[in-house]
């Protein structure tokens, strides 16, 4: 299998690797650069099996979200793995780095001759999201959307954040943007692509205080997806929001999706699962400072590159 981050490789895509991808907004060009983690030691070759990609969170980067979980743990599983990168940190108009994301699809479906898979954390599932709702081409290259921990309707902290100025992603993530009323408009899950969203109960930004029904459920599920929290599977699990990149419901939920037609099926997780706390792979140590280096990135690069209200809605959207 293969599972997609961003790449930007000439050549064939070879089998088991983790790339990342250096594409540019404006030309959207793609250097002939990418990053190799340890696992993939085999010859290169056509892949054969759907293509992988992660779409990382705000302040985050492709190496910072993913290589030390998904992209340490895939590769040598036999997945193809490829991570997108995008502007400033995913601190950018979020329609912007929705054309990295357009991108980059096109481009691994290309290469590998397959639909893409496509898994995003936090900010990283409406890029994808967009990319398929505006793009006409663009659902007919991916076979499932897995959003982690995604706000797909908004959370209610960006009400206090944005209350004079913030980054532009956070204008756009307040439950009352513009962005989000045209991300929204008709179908949540467009296309025939299979979409799961996954999410805690327990997540301190994945929460819609919308009036009504669960405020996790509120900001988290998308209407036609398959919608599962981890406390569905594991009652009384406590999974903060930086932790879903690590945890092993998490992963047996996304890999679920992603190993079998359509979204993941809780009734199909072993709850065996429930007696442990990461996926196997992950180095706890590892995980406890890249923690601790994710939750710092986002306190101190939140408050840069600050804009006084929501970015205008593009023009294809505001019709």
């Amino acid at each position: 299998g293969a599972l997609l981050l961003a790449t930007g490789l000439s050549g064939v895509i070879k089998e088991g690797a983790l790339y990342q991808d250096r594409s540019f907004f404006g030309v959207l060009k793609v250097e002939d650069s990418y990053t190799r983690y340890p696992g993939d030691e085999r010859k290169p070759a056509e892949i054969y099996y759907p293509v992988h990609r992660l779409v990382h969170g705000t302040t985050l980067t492709a190496d910072s979200n993913w290589s030390w979980n998904y992209g340490k743990v895939l590769p040598p599983m036999g997945y193809d793995v490829c991570a997108v990168n995008l502007p400033d940190r995913a601190r950018a108009d979020i329609q912007v780095s929705a054309e990295y994301v357009v991108h980059a699809i096109r481009f691994m479906a290309e290469r590998s001759h397959r639909k893409v898979d496509v898994v995003g954390f936090s900010q990283g599932p409406l890029e994808p999201r967009w990319a398929i709702k505006f793009w006409p081409d663009v659902p007919q290259l991916v076979d499932h959307l897995v959003a982690m921990a995604g706000v797909g309707h908004g959370f209610t902290e960006t009400q206090g954040i944005c209350a004079s100025e913030c980054i532009a992603p956070f204008w756009q993530m307040k439950p009352d943007s513009k962005f989000l009323a045209a991300l929204n408009s008709g179908s949540e899950t467009p296309g025939p692509v299979s979409y799961t969203s996954v999410y805690s109960r327990t997540d301190q930004f994945v929460w819609y205080a919308g009036g009504y029904g669960d405020p996790w459920d509120q900001s988290a599920q998308l209407k036609g997806a398959s919608n599962i929290a981890v406390q569905d599977i594991c009652p009384g699990r406590y999974v903060e929001h930086i932790q879903a990149v690590s945890d092993a419901v998490y992963y047996a939920v996304v890999m679920d999706a992603l190993t079998h037609p359509g979204g993941a099926d809780a009734s199909r997780i072993d709850k065996s699962v429930c007696t442990r706390g990461m996926m196997a792979g992950v180095d706890p140590g590892q995980a406890m400072s890249e923690t601790v280096e994710i939750d710092r990135d986002l306190m101190v690069l939140t408050g840069e590159h600050h804009v006084t209200g929501e970015p205008k809605l593009a023009a294809y959207a505001a019709s």
